[in-house]
């Protein structure tokens, strides 16, 4: 058949789709501001049909409007012009794919689904940049295989031999050509040039299947239009790369369009009463109910993921995430230690093995190891891939054997700014089968979990830096003050010196010089004290018993500070406990410290408590190396007084900060700590209920060694 007969046999059959124009007022209406709702349900209610179809949408439960609408305008009141305007022109539109009859409903339902979700992406992007008459995008997106439609209508025996031939859209595109001298995308932009719509829209719907480098030299509508169409295909997610040279939104940005289009079509779907099951049997692409439940069980991961406030929340979200979505039956984890240069190993608390997983870890020198590969390439590994002849490193077996399944599948978890770990998930063939057929969800999946770590990891040291920023001009500052405060201190005791010198030893102002003596050693003493928190003095780091210390210490202090206040004093060691290497005299001023600062907050009594124990789970065992990572300990000093105050606690180990209200106390006891604690290589951190007791948790590592000082 001759190109131009086919358009004459279409035109001039019974068969010929008209536009309806009330979609084409609807959208030139929409697309004005200054359009009433008067305006807007006089246009709607122009279709009779439509406008009933709309009443009846508009009360099925998935709109869930509060109460029975009766008229348009009622609805437009409620719902807003674009709500309206989206739900009309698609009922509008609507007619095309029930105007073929004699195609399968699966085959229609796929038409559809992609139509729809072309035309919404298309929309999105053109709203992305601010281009003029956005609907106009939705429109040509929409129909863009309003032409596949006539075929099927006007020639259904021809088109049925199509379908059977072909399992691409390349291969129907050929087969149409070589049969009917035109193919979708022409016969659709001659429908739109014979409905005298933009020529710019039917342009882009004409140019809809050439190549990438082709499109780049086109104008906007065209690049648009064929975005849309490339977003809409099932393999989107993966090959969003490919048309980034198209546009100037950033990759994240168009994978969360995709996301939410695919809501707006499930939503669309439903108000339309369209069943999106009868498409599952498409002509050449697999399992669009499966995507479509995938898509949107993810898109309910991805919600739960963004209310994450800390890491381990983060992965127990991504694991159920994978175990509803790809039936995977166990999952690890392994976060990269940027400053060790291992991989910690991690899972759900529920799971047996998680001790075991707790205390692995892999150093990134091993190279033979598929998750150090898989996280230096940011590559897929899938265990089962590897040949007898290339043969598992020992650590891969251990993992697999661990998880209980045939092989594993490693994931990168990264973002555009770092890597953050791998994933490691149990699977067999089928499960691994199910992964590579939807390996874009999976890479979505792994660099939204990146994205959320490093968003809170971020904060953390955000947090971290800000305080050690602060804590750092807190010291510079009082280093400058002690030595300009010295100075006169110095010559003020010189002169005091020798004035007494030059008095007789009875005469009476000896007394007052004595006591102006006595009070310029107090204020060296204050000095002495700012230096404490300014520049800790660290003697040396030896290998210390800090159960044997913590008893002693108690013992002290409860003659000195505790009996005499009514203090009850107990004590919890872990007799598991190594000895650690530290500083002595540091950690015996650590305590000192504490004890004495609870004790001032209890001036009716009370209970102080300190307990030490092993964090088993800090301790490493590099796998493929005999070596291990000794781990941490915890001192914990617990006091059942009033608590701390919540404002009293964000400046805690800030100098000068007091948790004792309308005391002269100098607020530089925990600012000491805090010093002593991070020259100690360990980390401080308070926990406090108002009414029920405050407990101060100091984590110190088991090997450490002095910090080196900058001189100068």
């Amino acid at each position: 058949m001759a190109e131009k007969y086919i358009f004459k046999k279409i035109k001039q059959s019974n068969m010929f789709p008209q536009l309806p124009q009330v979609m084409l007022r609807l959208i030139k209406a929409c697309n004005n501001e200054k359009t009433s709702i008067d305006e807007l349900t006089e246009i709607i209610s122009a279709d009779p049909s439509l406008t009933s179809r709309l009443i009846q949408i508009l009360g099925s439960p998935y709109i869930n409007l509060p109460t029975a609408i009766g008229s348009i305008k009622t609805a437009v009141d409620f719902l807003g012009k674009d709500t309206i305007q989206n739900i009309a022109v698609s009922t509008s539109a609507m007619r095309f794919f029930n105007f073929s009859k004699t195609a399968p409903e699966s085959v229609i339902g796929k038409i559809w689904y992609h139509s729809y979700k072309c035309g919404v992406i298309a929309r999105k992007i053109a709203q992305e940049n601010n281009f003029p008459n956005p609907d106009e995008f939705f429109l040509a997106g929409l129909l863009h295989d309003v032409g596949r439609l006539v075929l099927l209508q006007n020639f259904p025996d021809d088109y049925k031999a199509i379908l059977q031939t072909s399992s691409n859209e390349k291969q129907t595109i050929s087969a149409e050509m070589e049969m009917f001298g035109a193919d979708t995308p022409q016969i659709s932009a001659w429908l739109f040039s014979q409905w005298n719509l933009n020529p710019l829209i039917s342009d882009a719907v004409f140019f809809i299947n050439e190549s990438i480098e082709q499109i780049e030299g086109a104008l906007s509508h065209v690049k648009v239009v064929f975005i849309a169409n490339f977003l809409a295909r099932q393999d989107a997610l993966e090959k969003i790369p490919d048309i980034l040279s198209l546009t100037d939104l950033p990759r994240t940005r168009l994978e969360q369009i995709v996301i939410t289009a695919e809501e707006d079509v499930l939503e669309m779907a439903k108000n339309l009463d369209i069943n999106l099951s009868e498409a599952q049997d498409t002509f050449y692409e697999d399992s669009l109910t499966s995507e479509i439940k995938n898509l949107s069980l993810f898109y309910g991961t991805l919600q739960n993921l963004l209310h994450a406030m800390d890491i381990e929340t983060v992965l127990d979200i991504v694991h159920n995430g994978f175990k509803i979505i790809f039936n995977t039956p166990r999952m690890f984890y392994f976060l990269l230690d940027e400053k060790k240069n291992i991989l910690t190993g991690s899972c759900s608390s529920n799971d047996t093995s998680h001790k075991i997983i707790k205390s692995i870890a892999l150093p990134l020198s091993n190279k033979s190891s598929l998750l150090v590969k898989c996280l230096k390439e940011l590559k897929i590994q899938n265990s089962l891939k590897i040949t007898a002849e290339e043969k598992l490193a020992i650590s891969d077996e251990q993992i697999i054997r661990l998880l209980k399944t045939k092989g594993m599948y490693c994931i990168p978890i990264y973002s555009s700014e770092r890597t953050s770990g791998v994933m490691v998930l149990g699977v067999n063939e089928i499960t691994a089968k199910n992964l590579e057929d939807n390996k874009g969800l999976v890479k979505l999946f792994s660099k939204q979990t990146g994205v959320c770590i490093q968003g809170i990891q971020f904060y953390k040291d955000y947090a971290v830096d800000i305080h050690e920023k602060k804590m750092e001009a807190y010291s510079t500052m009082t280093d400058k003050v002690i030595h300009e405060i010295n100075n006169p201190i110095s010559i003020i005791k010189n002169y005091i010196e020798t004035l007494g010198l030059k008095l007789p030893d009875k005469h009476p102002a000896q007394d007052e010089l004595l006591i102006i003596g006595e009070e310029m050693n107090r204020v060296a003493g204050l000095l002495d004290q700012l230096r404490s928190f300014s520049r800790p003095t660290i003697d040396g780091f030896e290998l210390v018993d800090i159960n044997k210390v913590c008893k002693s210490m108690l013992e002290l202090l409860k003659k000195s500070i505790l009996l005499p206040k009514q203090i009850e004093a107990s004590i919890s060691l872990d007799p598991e406990i190594p000895k650690i290497k530290t500083d002595l005299n540091g950690l015996k001023q650590v305590v000192i410290n504490l004890v004495k600062n609870a004790a001032e907050a209890m001036d009716k009594g009370g209970k102080i408590t300190l307990a030490t124990q092993f964090l088993s789970e800090s301790k490493k065992i590099l796998i493929d190396e005999k070596q291990q990572i000794p781990g941490s300990i915890e001192l914990i000093i617990s006091d059942n007084g009033p608590g701390i105050e919540e404002k009293v606690k964000e400046t805690l180990f800030e100098p000068y900060t007091t948790t004792k209200a309308g005391t002269s106390n100098s607020g530089l006891g925990l600012s000491i700590v805090h010093s002593i604690v991070k020259e100690l290589n360990g980390k401080i951190r308070c926990e406090t209920t108002h009414g029920k007791g405050t407990s101060f948790i100091i984590t110190l590592p088991v090997s450490s060694s002095k910090k080196n000082k900058d001189k100068g």
